[in-house]
């Protein structure tokens, strides 16, 4: 790879950050495609301040894909489209024509691309759901390193190339434009006609930890902490080897810190899906293609009239949100059985 002689200045990557979300709603969707609008991704110039000059000085630029979610499909034919798109369209957003080379590996290629199970945040975009992340490139600056793109597995294929396009933008220097289709913040401008719901993933969380707290009108005893919190164990343990990678739980005391609020006193007549007697469940999360289920899980309220079986309830809906082919087998048994038997 050729790097140039002498940096003009040293890029730092965290001053302006871009990303592309989801934004959080209830079960009902926030935006859907038009005739108008439709997710064909076609080129509409990005806004940019200034024409970024190639950064890496690099001819090619080389471009490594590194999975880190371990799961998941190959998605090195989307970053192929991603990388020819803009080879054939950045022209179109007054910023320079890259010519990139996708390579297996090496110790030190100009942009890295890490497909992640989650996105925590993305510079100074704390709201909804992280899709993708990457550094927006300023003119006459020069990159010393790796420039990282992060994407969030367990995507379609349009979508997962709909946030590539994305983020590779931005390192030719694009900001965020609400009039392209390519640039706007919001994937729910340009989301396909259905994106994979929460209840189709494997893993279905928007956070890799799971918070949970119960909640209850006459305090929460210590036996019921431990009910819960053996649920979570047993998950935490691959719940008899039907997860290979379990997911990580914390109970927490504040209910406004949780992702998960177990309910012991609430109605469970007033949930949008029952489950077994005594206990149901409110979803919730974003939705941006036009079906009414949301696409990842941010929180739920589980209600719980059984204050004897907590745990047994909790773990049933734990299961309901982690397999799409019903839940394990000690959550299947309508008696109900203790969590010294799980």
């Amino acid at each position: 790879m050729a790097r140039a002689s002498v940096a003009l200045g040293v890029l730092v990557l965290v001053v302006t950050a871009g990303c592309v979300t989801a934004e959080p709603a209830g079960v009902g969707p926030t935006a859907t495609p038009t005739a108008d609008h439709p997710f064909d991704l076609r080129e509409a110039p990005g806004q940019t301040s200034d024409r970024l000059e190639d950064p890496w000085n690099a001819d090619p630029i080389e471009v490594v894909v590194e999975n880190s979610a371990r799961r998941g499909r190959n998605v090195h034919p989307e970053v192929m489209r991603a990388l020819s798109y803009w080879e054939r369209n950045a022209h179109a957003y007054d910023t320079y024509t890259p010519e990139y080379r996708l390579v297996s590996q090496t110790d030190s290629p100009e942009i890295r691309v890490r497909v992640v199970r989650t996105i925590a945040s993305c510079g100074e975009h704390t709201e909804g759901v992280v899709l993708g992340c990457a550094p927006t490139l300023t003119p006459n600056e020069t990159v010393n390193g790796t420039t990282t793109i992060r994407i969030r597995a367990g995507h379609s294929q349009e979508t997962t190339l709909a946030i590539l396009k994305h983020e590779f933008g931005h390192t030719l220097g694009l900001d965020h434009d609400a009039n392209s289709t390519v640039m706007s913040e919001d994937l729910a401008a340009r989301a396909p006609e259905s994106v994979i719901d929460a209840m189709d993933r494997r893993y279905p969380w928007a956070e890799g930890t799971v918070t949970v707290a119960a909640v209850s009108d006459h305090g929460v005893s210590e036996t019921t902490r431990k009910r819960v919190k053996a649920a979570l164990a047993y998950y935490q343990r691959g719940a008899d080897g039907t997860v290979g990678s379990p997911p990580t739980f914390e109970y927490v005391e504040n209910p406004h810190d949780a992702d998960v609020v177990v309910d012991l006193r609430r109605s469970v007549e007033a949930c949008d899906t029952i489950g077994p007697d005594h206990s149901c469940v409110d979803w919730r999360g974003p939705s941006v293609d036009d079906d009414p289920q949301p696409e990842y899980f941010t929180d739920a309220r589980i209600a719980v009239g059984d204050t004897e079986k907590v745990g047994w309830h909790v773990g049933y809906w734990l299961g309901r949100s982690l397999w799409t082919n019903g839940v394990p087998m000690p959550f299947k048994n309508s008696s109900h059985p203790p969590a010294t038997s799980w």
